[in-house]
């Protein structure tokens, strides 16, 4: 529960101001001054904003100890350095075997439980796979459970194929087409290895509740974090739909990294040293947008 020393607040009135939950309020007092209060306790969701912007360390939070409230260095990025950071951005298909150095995904994964989560829950988690022996079975698994949940039919033209582009609805099944055929051969072949995480040296899932529509978002947001902060490291990553997919038909797939049942996979990414470097930005389309 967040509580104030009325000894040391100046009544500034920052930390009401920047509340999202309205925590706070004032007492009115003689003179026309105002003398703050924390009015609805029950609302704090620990988000630690007040704490932040107090400029007295009025108030705290037992789930929030004050020594890990650690000043922020000064940073200097321009809008056009930030902008060359974002158009850098690539889906890395091509890794070099070297291993990423512990130490680079402790700092991806610091920035990962940094991005936001909804109403503060930050209730998702992250699985580190460099096991190369389980990233290949996970692998195998994932393309076996997506080919028996559709890929199977989606390329052909029967009532199969209608059914699950109805299901699917026909953005997804155009999304989705193009692997059959990828899959089909790979399986026949014998070449399933790579196919699903590209042989990257590492794998980075960030999971969260099955029932949190939110978490999704959550997990986008984390992942996001990983990818820019690994850019400035020299490292590549790509975001692994077929695993979110996978882990979505099938319980088999959270099982085998050892997820619970109210757990589930809503984000993954491949991480490595890229064996090619970007030199240009990339063409996009030209997007619908419409001001009000």
């Amino acid at each position: 529960m967040i509580t104030l020393n009325l000894n040391i607040c100046t009544n500034c009135l920052e930390c009401m101001r920047v509340c999202p939950n309205y925590v706070f309020g004032v007492i009115p007092k003689p003179n026309a001054r105002q003398e703050l209060q924390i009015r609805y306790p029950e609302q704090c969701c620990a988000c630690g904003h007040c704490i932040a912007v107090c400029p007295s360390d009025a108030l705290s939070h037992p789930e929030l100890p004050n020594d890990e409230f650690v000043p922020l260095l000064p940073f200097s990025i321009t809008p056009d350095m930030m902008r060359a950071l974002l158009f850098s951005r690539r889906s890395i298909r091509n890794y070099k075997p070297d291993p990423v150095p512990e130490e680079l995904v402790e700092m991806l994964l610091a920035a990962a439980t940094h991005a936001g989560t909804s109403s503060n829950g930050q209730t998702e988690g992250f699985v580190v796979i460099k096991d190369r022996a389980l990233l290949k079975t996970l692998e195998l698994l994932v393309v076996d459970v997506l080919w028996r949940s559709g890929f199977k039919h989606i390329g052909g033209n029967g009532i199969l194929a209608r059914l699950l582009e109805r299901k699917y609805g026909p953005e997804l099944v155009r999304q989705y087409r193009p692997y059959h055929g990828i899959f089909k051969h790979r399986r026949e072949n014998g070449e399933i290895e790579g196919s699903v995480f590209r042989n990257a040296p590492l794998a980075i899932i960030a999971y969260g509740l099955k029932g949190n529509t939110l978490a999704a978002t959550n997990c986008a947001l984390a992942l996001r974090n990983i990818e820019l902060l690994a850019l400035t490291m020299g490292l590549g990553t790509c975001w692994v739909g077929f695993l979110v997919g996978a882990a979505a038909r099938s319980r088999e797939v959270g099982n085998c990294i050892g997820l619970t049942a109210d757990q589930r996979i809503w984000g993954a990414l491949m991480v490595g040293y890229p064996k090619e470097q970007y030199h240009c930005k990339l063409p996009r389309k030209s997007r619908q947008v419409h001001w009000i």
